[in-house]
């Protein structure tokens, strides 16, 4: 009787990535395991770019969204460290998000995705149908510093 060997990957020596570091999975395959989900990009866009932190009002901030799927992702999301809870001590049912620093993590990736469709899909973004920068769409100072560290990342 003759065992088989598990057949390796061979290693692919064209391209960009160093061919000496394996992957046990693709970085963007694992990624998107967790961004990749329906509706998750845009919970993370309402909740790190437009402050919305209350779940009635991602519910209402984010059209064709269920109660039932937006806890599904806040919990998902908070079990892979990208939200946590924050509790108001004086009003204990009142339950906001956050980023956490994982979560904060995401914002230059949604930043990109924002430059994109900006660039790319101004027909469907926008009523003038005008390609904007980030710049141009990003205008207050806190925004502007988000931009920023994408630009340098």
């Amino acid at each position: 009787m003759q065992l088989t060997a598990k057949k390796e990957r061979p290693i692919i020596m064209k391209g960009v990535l160093r061919p000496d570091v394996r992957f046990q999975k693709c970085p963007i395959k694992a990624s998107m395991g967790v961004l990749g989900r329906k509706w998750t990009t845009l919970i993370l866009r309402d909740i790190g770019f437009r402050k919305i932190d209350r779940f009635n009002h991602l519910l209402e901030s984010v059209p064709g969204l269920t109660p039932r799927v937006l806890s599904m992702r806040l919990k998902e999301l908070e079990r892979d460290g990208i939200i946590q809870k924050i509790e108001n001590e004086s009003s204990p049912t009142v339950v906001r998000w956050a980023l956490t620093e994982k979560g904060e993590d995401t914002l230059p990736i949604l930043t990109h995705l924002m430059a994109f469709g900006a660039k790319w899909y101004a027909r469907e973004v926008f009523e003038d149908k005008v390609p904007r920068s980030l710049n141009e769409i990003f205008t207050k100072p806190e925004a502007q510093e988000i931009v920023q560290r994408t630009l340098q990342a």
